[in-house]
């Protein structure tokens, strides 16, 4: 009886699904779901960092690659997956990139070296980014006066997702090894995925029809199918566009470093790797603090959105700066709440301008040409870091060498200049005593 009246509930175009009602907020509430489960994995990768490196013998260089592909992907496959939720409708693609994000979990938890890791963990972006578009695109078309509050709040997910997930993923490998722990977390998202049968189809089509009619009788021409394949390159014409997507380049290149490297950074610094995972849960717990803060600033009329970006991109690039002088673990909870709180309301602010600063038929594909734009530098932040962190560690040892040998050569060229002299005393004592002989 219940399954029939969720069933009911769930149906296309039924009476209750109207914008800014209950079912709009439902329906952000699994947007928030799918999120926290797909980027909020997806970004608690530090934890599997370290026992990735200690079961495969491999570099921290080498194994960072299989963190920063998925967080790379995720962007880079914004503009396909944008496309597919407007032929397909975004329940599908939710469900279906839910879907695919498991399967290569259960993939990568058989994966016997790094090259099986990579190919999974970037199937897991790919299917990341379905959840993530389809999902905050839903949210965007559920809402005309809340949409900014209900965006912030969808863009919590990921937030939520990796402070909780990091625990549990933390105690899961812990208890169970890593294999085990993927394919329990594999479990867990194909259940998920049925959060998407309360996106509906005929809202998700309501926007892109009106425009796609209204352009079309404007221009005297016969109404098209909105249902296909769209890119809108016409969003690069918008100049907001444009200055979000280098704002974001940068702001991504440091997030994804921060994310794959500071359970590492901490541990070699003499923390222990259950309290260096815990800096993700303090991180997990502002972003969704921040994302929430944002959403609801974002919401007033008299802030500025562009202020809002700015102010939390500075605070968050001085503390990362004066992350070097920390020297104990109070200060790296201290920089993993800061870091958190600014990155969350960054990301927020970004989607919010992103799925705002265009009509609603467009939202996808403007916020996935800035994310798609941004893929780049999120692949080549960990590994450049790394590399960076490994040239550093080899001038140090040569340093230390060059000073070892110019020490040992010093040590040697004394004892050498000291054994001169004592054979020259030796042999002006002997001359001595000879020529006291002869007299």
């Amino acid at each position: 009886m219940f399954s029939c009246v969720v069933c009911k509930k769930c149906r296309d175009g039924h009476p209750s699904h109207e914008k800014d009602s209950i079912w709009a907020w439902m329906v952000c509430f699994a947007a928030a779901t799918n999120l926290a489960f797909t980027t909020g994995l997806l970004y608690s990768f530090g934890v599997l960092l370290p026992v990735f490196m200690d079961h495969f013998k491999e570099s921290r260089e080498r194994t960072a690659w299989v963190g920063s592909l998925p967080i790379s992907l995720v962007p880079f496959s914004a503009l396909f997956a944008s496309s597919l939720a407007n032929r397909f409708g975004c329940r599908a693609v939710s469900m279906t990139g839910c879907v695919a994000y498991a399967l290569s979990l259960l993939t990568a938890s058989f994966a016997e070296n790094l090259t099986i890791l990579y190919l999974a963990f970037s199937i897991i972006g790919i299917g990341a980014w379905c959840a993530l578009v389809s999902g905050l695109v839903m949210v965007r078309k559920c809402f005309d006066r809340r949409g900014a509050l209900a965006l912030g709040i969808g863009s919590t997910g990921q937030g939520l997702g990796t402070m909780v997930l990091s625990q549990v993923l933390q105690s899961l490998t812990d208890a169970v090894g890593w294999r085990s722990a993927l394919r329990i977390m594999a479990g867990a998202l194909v259940l998920n995925a049925l959060l998407a049968l309360l996106f509906d189809s005929e809202m998700d089509t309501e926007n892109s029809d009106s425009s796609e009619q209204l352009s079309s009788e404007e221009d005297g021409q016969r109404p098209r199918e909105s249902k296909r394949f769209t890119f809108h390159c016409s969003v690069w014409k918008v100049p907001s566009v444009i200055v979000l997507t280098v704002t974001a380049a940068f702001f991504m290149f440091g997030r994804s470093i921060i994310y794959v490297l500071l359970v590492k950074y901490s541990v070699d610094r003499g923390m222990s790797s259950a309290a260096s995972s815990r800096l993700i849960l303090f991180m997990g717990i502002n972003i969704v603090l921040g994302r929430f803060v944002c959403g609801f600033l974002c919401s007033i009329e008299r802030l500025d959105n562009w202020f809002i970006l700015q102010g939390m991109a500075i605070t968050n690039g001085v503390s990362t700066v004066l992350l070097v002088l920390a020297k104990n673990y109070e200060w790296l909870v201290a920089y993993s709440l800061i870091f958190g709180f600014c990155e969350g309301a960054m990301a927020a602010a970004v989607n919010i301008i992103a799925l705002t600063s265009v009509e609603p038929s467009k939202a996808g594909s403007a916020f996935g040409n800035v994310l798609l734009t941004t893929s780049f530098v999120t692949l080549v932040g960990p590994p450049l870091s790394e590399e960076a962190e490994e040239e550093k560690k080899d001038e140090e040892r040569e340093k230390g060498m060059k000073a070892k040998d110019n020490g040992k050569s010093t040590w040697i060229s004394e004892l050498e200049n000291n054994c001169i002299q004592i054979n020259r005393e030796v042999s002006d004592s002997k001359l001595e005593r000879g020529n006291r002989q002869k007299n």
